[in-house]
């Protein structure tokens, strides 16, 4: 993600002590026009925070954090981004996407897109079996991630058919990889996504966060409407 000229993006920062924070916290500082003025962890915080000073919301918390960061948007009309996974409500996501631009994804990076995209080969192939497996560190809180429940409701919804649950690994420092087996009589394939490190999601989710602010439109958006595939 390079740097861009044109106005300062202003955001507030939601889980910003986590792995992923941390690292959306160093990209920032390296692009020099994206600002984070916020880094809320309590509900008081949020009461201390000015909305004309803000542009746009990121969130890689929790589930009471994303709820947190509705609630305030909501409040004071502004777009948020959200990565967050585990027992989000889609539900509220998608009423408060009526009133204000909300970009959600459990993973934020181009070659998931991409990968998301490849699904709809496989939709022929009637006779097959389909396996989803994700390998991530072993400080992963959600099992299985969220990455592979999106891949395996997309999987569901183009093959048609009732999958498996996916197969989790856990251990090391995996940042994460996704494979997709698919497995015919005579034959098989798999498709894999592997992240080298988390900084792709980081310039995903800021990469997301521009697109979003510059989008303006209410809506529910996600890396198709973000990448294009």
């Amino acid at each position: 993600m390079s740097k861009k000229s044109g106005k300062n993006l202003n955001l507030i920062l939601v889980g910003g002590s986590g792995r992923m924070g941390q690292e959306i916290q160093e990209l920032a500082k390296s692009l020099g026009d994206i600002k984070i003025v916020a880094l809320p962890r309590k509900p008081e915080d949020w009461k201390k925070l000015k909305p004309e000073s803000v542009d746009i919301v990121v969130d890689f918390s929790s589930a009471a954090g994303l709820t947190s960061a509705l609630t305030w948007c909501l409040a004071n009309k502004k777009p948020l981004v959200s990565g967050s996974t585990g027992e989000i409500s889609a539900t509220e996501i998608k009423r408060a996407s009526a009133k204000i631009p909300i970009l959600y994804s459990a993973n934020m990076s181009l070659g998931i897109a991409a990968l998301t995209s490849m699904l709809s080969t496989l939709g022929g192939l009637d006779d097959w079996e389909f396996q989803v497996e994700e390998a991530h560190h072993s400080k992963k809180k959600d099992s299985p991630s969220g990455t592979a429940l999106l891949l395996q409701a997309k999987l569901t919804q183009i093959t048609g058919k009732k999958l498996p649950p996916p197969n989790s690994i856990r251990g090391g420092g995996i940042a994460g990889i996704h494979q997709i087996w698919a497995m015919g009589p005579e034959e098989s394939l798999v498709l894999q996504h592997t992240a080298f490190s988390r900084k792709v999601f980081a310039q995903g989710a800021l990469k997301a966060a521009r697109w979003l602010f510059d989008k303006k439109a209410p809506g529910l958006y996600d890396l198709s409407d973000l990448y294009k595939i």
